[in-house]
């Protein structure tokens, strides 16, 4: 699996294990750091990696927790965010691109106001521009507990599962592999950790946001799914945070795909790479 998609997977040590990364495309090209979502893998970027390597060297990890990356210690985004810069230095990467996805889009922008002059731009999918613990209807103590229990009752039916989902059969066959975890029973839960959940998810829902966005001087790329899929409640929470984001991160763009869900490069692919193209060559 990650021999098709990637040149080469490396592994680095940092501070209570290792992290796993994916290098693929043109070495001498920009540099794109990949970031996935919650309790996925670097392998959520499947649909989008062939065409964004044709034109960029990519960088696709599996974020403390996740995958095969260290899944004991602590968890925290400061964390995630030093992890990172090790990478950068690992791999001699003077300037990136980030393209985060989700829950990640936080710490990117943390370590693109920490290494402003090494972040050349931003690419946000869905996610990073509001605090979770605002969404109307969101219990974190229960998503993290319905989370940490899910269980499959193999790898082909949480695929199977997630392809109906999201409409959609792009993703490689046994890409879900690494995000899952054979239990006692037979069953597959998540691999990443409850205590992972948790912290994850409570500082997504605390985070300062005036603080964060404040300090960002690079270009960003705000790119949106189709809010008209949520309830009203929810498409009016997100309107205003996406204006609010616009009102303090002026040099923001915000695009949006008809009929994406959040998972974008899994549900619109092409779009999702013609937008990080256009911005990333302007």
């Amino acid at each position: 699996m990650d021999e098709a998609l990637f040149s080469q997977v490396n592994r680095l040590q940092v501070e209570e294990g290792t992290l796993e990364y994916g290098v693929t495309g043109k070495s001498d090209a920009p540099a794109l750091l990949l970031l996935h979502g919650i309790r996925n893998t670097k392998l959520l970027f499947a649909p989008i990696l062939p065409r964004l390597a044709e034109r960029c060297r990519v960088i696709a990890v599996d974020i403390r927790g996740h995958g095969n990356s260290v899944s004991h210690g602590s968890f925290s985004f400061e964390r995630i965010v030093t992890d990172l810069i090790q990478l950068l230095d690992a791999e001699q990467l003077e300037q990136v691109t980030i393209v985060a996805a989700s829950f990640s889009a936080v710490p990117a922008q943390m370590l693109a106001i920490r290494e402003p002059k090494r972040v050349a731009s931003l690419v946000l999918l869905d996610g990073g521009y509001y605090s979770l613990g605002e969404v109307p209807g969101f219990n974190r103590e229960k998503v993290v507990e319905r989370l940490a229990t899910t269980r499959f009752s193999s790898v082909e039916e949480a695929e199977r599962q997630f392809a109906e989902r999201y409409g959609t059969r792009v993703m490689p066959e046994g890409w879900m592999r690494d995000e899952l975890l054979k239990r006692e029973d037979d069953s597959y839960g998540y691999r990443l950790p409850r205590e992972a959940f948790s912290a994850y998810f409570k500082e997504y829902s605390v985070h300062s946001q005036p603080e964060l966005f404040q300090q960002l001087t690079c270009p960003v790329l705000l790119l949106l799914a189709d809010d008209s899929l949520l309830s009203k409640e929810e498409q009016q929470f997100h309107h205003q945070a996406v204006a609010h984001y616009q009102g303090i991160v002026k040099q923001a763009k915000v695009k949006r795909i008809q009929e994406a869900q959040h998972l974008l490069m899994v549900t619109h692919p092409q779009e999702t790479v013609n937008e990080i193209q256009d911005f990333l060559s302007k």
